[in-house]
């Protein structure tokens, strides 16, 4: 039995919590879980810079207005299906690079950082630096939120990449690719430094949200009662399957083993090349598979791929257009599938409606 919560924008949270706990053991209550969203959507909202602002990075940083803006989304809003309101202390996928100290550059919808190990054997000191500006923006985030979202909302943790994609932008992708061929056991000890606080930290937002009777989630928007966490490696597209088994899998590993659910973004085909060692982590709910655009779509060319998964006793998250809806459940079992559905606002009970009867 689940321990139950009332949100005032999500009157059904502990229903639809009941179908995500099946979504991560595989099983179905009454219909797949659904999200009424779509990969990458903050990326194609315009963000007007109106405001006092004179930069973007102080638009990001600015706490009171990051958090009014999420609040003032509730009103009137529905949060149909498996969709909950998540407010995420956001500071762009390089997050973690900014708590280890490497200075970004923001625009209007991410973050960027410029490479800054210069040698394998003169690694600078690579420690969460917890009175940075950015660290603390994202405590400000995390408190203001927690303030004010008792019976209203779920605050969640921020999006930290501690392993290789981290080791990435340290060093840049070019060079590391050279790492791998000339300086193997240099480029292994990099990523262990940049990954050694990463429990540590996590653990400290988990327990502050925690405190607050707030459940464990980010981005993904899938809580946990437990602890809940998305494993990614977008730098293995560079990859052959044994370099990705020598470099990545062993700290993707280490950061597995710290949560009760994992999901692994796999972001394109590029990285699905790694799906057999992928589905070996322990603590693996499923993945959450991203096509891409174009030659890509629609999302029928990749039924293998998701039987694959299916076969594997591991659950996938999908993305589907709702005229693929139809066919999709035509030829897909539904066990262990939650779709995420770009739909309008008028077609989602109808959507609902036709995933019940798959």
């Amino acid at each position: 039995m689940l321990p139950a919560r009332s949100f005032s924008a999500k009157p059904d949270f502990d229903d639809c919590l009941a179908r995500i706990y099946a979504w991560y053991g595989q099983q179905i209550i009454d219909r797949p879980p659904v999200r009424f969203h779509h990969h990458n959507v903050e990326y194609e909202r315009h963000r007007a810079m109106a405001g006092p602002w004179r930069t973007a990075e102080e638009r990001w940083l600015d706490v009171d207005f990051q958090v009014k803006t999420f609040t003032d989304s509730l009103e009137g809003a529905t949060f149909l299906g498996e969709t909950f309101p998540v407010f995420w202390p956001n500071l762009s996928a390089v997050v973690y690079n900014l708590f280890l100290g490497q200075p970004p550059e923001f625009d209007e919808v991410t973050a960027w950082v410029q490479p800054c190990v210069a040698a394998l054997d003169r690694l600078p000191a690579l420690n969460v630096q917890r009175e940075n500006r950015y660290y603390r923006a994202v405590e400000q985030l995390t408190a203001k939120a927690l303030a004010v979202a008792e019976g209203s909302f779920l605050v969640g943790y921020t999006d930290m990449y501690a392993g290789i994609d981290c080791t990435a932008l340290l060093r840049g992708a070019e060079q590391m690719c050279l790492d791998v061929m000339m300086d193997p056991a240099g480029l292994k000890r990099l990523i262990s430094a940049a990954f050694t606080e990463y429990a540590e930290v996590y653990s400290r937002f988990d327990a502050t949200l925690k405190a607050h009777r707030q459940l464990s989630v980010t981005w993904m928007n899938l809580p946990s009662f437990d602890t809940f966490n998305v494993l990614a490696c977008d730098f293995s597209v560079n990859l052959s399957p044994s370099h990705f088994d020598e470099f990545c899998l062993p700290v993707i590993r280490r950061e597995a083993e710290c949560y009760v659910h994992n999901v692994f973004h796999i972001d394109g085909k590029g990285v699905a090349k790694h799906l057999d060692s992928i589905l070996t982590l322990p603590n693996l709910a499923g993945i959450q598979w991203v096509q891409g655009y174009g030659v890509d779509q629609p999302i029928l060319q990749w039924l293998p791929l998701i039987e694959k998964i299916q076969q594997a006793g591991k659950s996938v998250i999908v993305d589907l257009a709702p005229r693929e809806l139809a066919d999709f459940m035509k030829r897909v079992d539904p066990t262990g599938i939650m779709l995420w559905i770009n739909a309008e606002p008028e077609d989602q009970a109808d959507i609902l409606n036709q995933v019940k009867r798959w």
